[in-house]
């Protein structure tokens, strides 16, 4: 219910649906991950970035201070600390931060473990290439960073100069 009569008067009543995998999400991407309790998770954008198109990381040889975290939870603070000392166009973190969708402008380019999330729901989230995605997380230099093959579901570390997909994700 949405009220309840008492003989007090009226109470307003606020109950939450528990999301749960493959629902549509808040900004109408599909719902990867969802928290213990149901009421705060992942959320992926419904295509790949870029018509399917592929982009670099980017910032070769630029050592980027933080971006290191995979684990779930960390993807938006990755994609902010890439972005503060990368200022190129066209790389795979400036792609997923420029994203909107039906008015939610707060994607993000995903974790290791975020986009292994992905991976694992890849059947309800649907629409991925046989083909690597970058995340955001960077490997232990300056050129290399994590991506994953959306065919074998493996991680590997690669050069940034690589071409991979780009699929954002947002938090709720």
């Amino acid at each position: 219910p949405e009220y309840i009569f008492t003989l007090g008067g009226l109470i307003d009543v606020d109950i939450k649906k528990k999301i749960k995998v493959g629902d549509v999400g808040p900004a109408g991407g599909i719902v990867f991950y969802v928290t213990a309790l149901g009421d705060h998770g992942l959320e992926a954008a419904p295509e790949d970035l870029i018509d399917g198109a592929t982009a670099e990381w980017g910032c070769i040889d630029t050592l980027i201070t933080g971006a290191e975290d995979l684990k779930i939870g960390s993807g938006a603070q990755n994609t902010s600390d890439i972005l503060a000392e990368c200022s190129e166009l066209g790389i795979a973190a400036k792609l997923a931060d420029d994203y909107s969708l039906n008015g939610f402008d707060d994607w993000f380019l995903p974790s290791g473990d975020e986009l292994n999330q992905m991976h694992e729901n890849k059947d309800v989230v649907s629409g991925f290439a046989s083909s690597f995605y970058w995340s955001s997380s960077k490997f232990n230099s300056s050129s290399s960073s994590w991506a994953q093959s959306f065919d074998k579901g493996s991680q590997s570390s690669s050069s940034r100069l690589n071409t991979f997909r780009v699929r954002a994700v947002r938090a709720f």
